[in-house]
């Protein structure tokens, strides 16, 4: 089991007929694959209310990822599993304007309509003057932060254009290369064959650029200081950071379309980050591929990223699922993850019947008992799993090692994708006990294997 998000321009191609195999592909693996998707494919869809191949590619989503939606939990800082289908959600967000933060008098005015006394408050605190240093008129950088700023502008101004700026930086692609154009005549923009670096040299070398330019950061840090003390969610860390990568002239956007500018960036900055949730992020889109590999591997995400092209063979499955020869191939020295309380634990290198990544084997106890604990810890974002991937790993297990009967397996199935640590599936055997069960600290479904040596 894999979980996938395809990216926008993927989707919007398995209606062409060159992609027809690999639309088939996807469509007949489902149950091996795992498709999802998030509020980033809606970013662009937004922007093209109406249009009949948006809603066809919105149906292509759909008979993929069904209803298993990511999105992003303020509360919580993370992307959590939602269970609405694609044409529910461009239902209840169609008409959105994402672009655009309303002018700040506008704002006042509107306070001041219902909240007469608050309103005349707020009028007389943003009438305050607020001094402007001479050099920030003179920088073009500054120019353009705070565009449209007056010589003796008050708090207002400088917010309305700090708004300004926010706008123009979304929605005009000539102001938002400009604005480019500036923070590299800074200095701060990276050689012709930048393009060239392998994933896991690129954070290295702007390092080592920003380390000649006298900044006493890494990467990271300097990402972050933008946010000034306040804390920093993965969401918030990815966007800045691809941003800071698209800024400075790693494998910028080209910005094809008169509607592109920051808002492009910013939605290839998403799909990054809910990838991140998944196994694969399948992309045609060379830059967004180069950035968010370069993001993974800086930031520790397994996510691998591979173009269409490359899916087919790739996402084939092709393990061993012989529980002996599957142990014989993967228990060696090189897969140790680490080792704890009498257990070693091991990363594994292929996942055992497509779904565990982990297994943990205890020392043998006096009564010559060896328990092994086959578990599925992605080394990705991701800490959940939808029911739906909860019931594929209950149905998977199942059909390898044999089916209960059909009343029992129902209910113990509901009960374990539903999290209940109090139910098991067993599988007896001379001198091997094996048990699907639920991991009490994931809430994940987890394969015990309890080996009883004869002396």
């Amino acid at each position: 089991m894999k979980r996938i998000y395809l990216d926008w321009g993927v989707l919007s191609n398995l209606k062409k007929p060159e992609f027809r195999d690999i639309k088939e592909f996807l469509l007949s693996h489902k149950g091996d694959l795992f498709f999802v998707y998030s509020s980033a494919h809606f970013e662009d869809a937004m922007r093209s209310e109406g249009d009949e191949r948006l809603l066809q590619d919105i149906q292509t989503l759909e008979s993929l990822a069904d209803n298993h939606l990511l999105f992003f939990d303020q509360k919580e800082k993370t992307a959590m599993p939602y269970l609405v289908t694609p044409s529910e959600y461009y239902r209840d967000h169609k008409g959105q304007n994402l672009d655009i933060v309303p002018d700040f008098s506008e704002i006042v005015s509107s306070v001041d309509k219902d909240f007469p006394l608050v309103g005349g408050l707020m009028k007389s605190f943003f009438d305050i003057p607020f001094p402007i240093p001479e050099a920030i008129h003179s920088q073009d950088l500054w120019a353009m932060i705070l565009p449209d700023l007056p010589d003796e502008p008050s708090l207002g101004d400088v917010i309305n254009s700090g708004l300004s700026f926010f706008n123009k930086m979304q929605g005009e692609k000539d102001y938002y290369k400009s604005y480019r154009s500036a923070v590299r005549a800074t200095g701060f923009s990276l050689e012709p064959n930048a393009g060239n670096w392998k994933s896991d040299e690129v954070v290295p070398n702007i390092s080592a650029k920003m380390k000649a330019l006298g900044i006493d950061k890494s990467f990271k840090e300097f990402v972050l200081t933008g946010f000034g003390n306040k804390e920093v969610d993965n969401f918030q860390l990815i966007v800045a950071a691809y941003s800071m990568l698209d800024m400075i002239g790693y494998k910028s956007d080209k910005l094809p379309k008169a509607s592109n500018a920051m808002n492009s960036v910013s939605t290839d900055a998403q799909h990054a980050f809910f990838a991140a949730y998944c196994d694969y992020l399948i992309t045609q889109d060379s830059h967004l591929a180069s950035k968010a590999q370069a993001l993974y591997h800086e930031f520790g995400v397994s996510t691998k990223v591979i173009s269409p092209k490359e899916a087919i063979v790739e996402l084939s499955e092709n393990g061993n699922d012989d529980l002996v020869s599957f142990l014989r191939d993967q228990i060696r020295d090189e897969n140790v993850e680490r080792r704890e309380n009498g257990a070693t634990v091991y990363r594994l290198s292929s996942r055992y019947l497509g779904i565990f990544t982990h297994c943990i084997i205890y020392e043998q106890d006096g009564e010559g008992v060896t328990l092994l604990e086959f578990k599925y810890a992605p080394d990705n974002y991701s800490r959940f799993i939808f029911f739906d991937e909860a019931g594929i790993m209950v149905d998977t297990v199942c059909e390898h090692f044999g089916m209960p009967p059909k009343k029992d397996y129902e209910l113990a199935r509901e009960r374990i994708v539903a999290g209940d640590t109090g139910t098991s599936i067993n599988w007896p055997g001379e001198g091997i006990l094996l048990t699907l069960k639920v991991d009490p600290e994931s809430h994940v479904p987890e394969l015990l294997v309890k080996i009883t040596s004869h002396s």
